[in-house]
């Protein structure tokens, strides 16, 4: 069984906000719930399988539907997060405040959405096969799958090219 170091999700403690390059990601007709959030890669290591990412979503707003694929823990840096679960016999919502650590458990299906001021969160993920994240449609088919290395090439949150 391969084991890893504790993974933490941390900013350095000079990081600022102000030059953080922020990519907007918006829902379309495909979705029946209002998708709006802002991405940012803070570190990127291909080689250790790691990535960072600071997540800003518009008040009351979700991002997609989805499922994380890799070890992932996270902190509320701001706003209220709403996370609910979907379990084979239960859905349940949770509300997180600033100052709030968690790590979500591989293969967790779940929403996530800001509370009425919006929410800013860190993600911090370990991805040893490079996958991250699964997008899914509300019965929970796969999508798109979010790789470690769509985010270091600057796919995530840009136009696709026409095939």
């Amino acid at each position: 069984m391969e084991t890893h170091p504790p993974l933490r999700a941390e900013l350095p403690p000079d990081f600022d906000f102000d030059r953080v390059a922020w990519r907007q990601l918006l829902g379309s007709p495909q979705f029946d719930y209002p998708i709006d959030y802002l991405i940012a890669v803070t570190h990127a290591d291909r080689a250790a399988g790691r990535l960072d990412l600071l997540v800003k979503w518009a008040p009351n707003a979700y991002c997609h539907f989805h499922r994380h694929v890799c070890r992932t823990v996270s902190v509320v840096i701001d706003g209220e997060q709403h996370v609910i679960e979907t379990r084979p016999k239960e859905i349940v919502h949770k509300t997180r405040q600033p100052g709030f650590t968690g790590q979500t458990p591989d293969n967790e299906v779940h929403m996530e959405r800001a509370g009425p001021d919006g929410c800013m969160m860190l993600f911090a993920m370990q991805a040893d096969d490079g996958r991250l994240f699964e997008v899914l449609d509300k019965d929970g088919n796969v999508l798109a799958t979010a790789t470690l290395d769509d985010f270091m090439a600057d796919r995530i949150g840009r136009p696709q090219a026409a095939a």
